[in-house]
């Protein structure tokens, strides 16, 4: 399933919809949900958080997806505020060579997603 805080894209505009190729029909979706309570939900029904963070010292391919986990994704401009960061349980990033500094939030989730599924494979 698919949680989308406060201030998200419309995942059911025509360009999301486009995008999602009709997943947004698919999966559960919790849409406007409070970042907080959507923590305390994941924790509550013992998912792990993990946000994505460009200074992480972990890659995307060395953390544990095998276990129930929420990927946190922040918006493209500015990435995932401090709190935000600091209520994941864990943090990854995806390594890139010099000068890419950072990637589409919908092509980080996907290989992110990829590796997810992979080890879940």
């Amino acid at each position: 399933g698919v949680i989308l805080t406060q201030d998200t894209a419309d995942v059911f505009s025509p360009k999301g919809l486009r995008g999602a190729m009709g997943s947004s029909f698919r999966l559960p979706l919790w849409i406007g949900a409070n970042f907080e309570a959507a923590i305390d939900w994941c924790r509550k029904n013992g998912i792990v958080t993990v946000a994505t963070e460009a200074t992480a010292s972990t890659n995307h391919d060395d953390y544990a997806w095998t276990q129930p986990s929420a990927l946190i994704l922040g918006a493209e401009a500015q990435g995932l505020d401090p709190d935000e960061l600091g209520a994941a349980d864990a943090k990854v990033r995806i390594p890139m060579l010099e000068p890419v500094e950072s990637l589409n939030v919908a092509v980080a989730a996907g290989i992110i997603l990829y590796e997810a599924r992979r080890q879940r494979s």
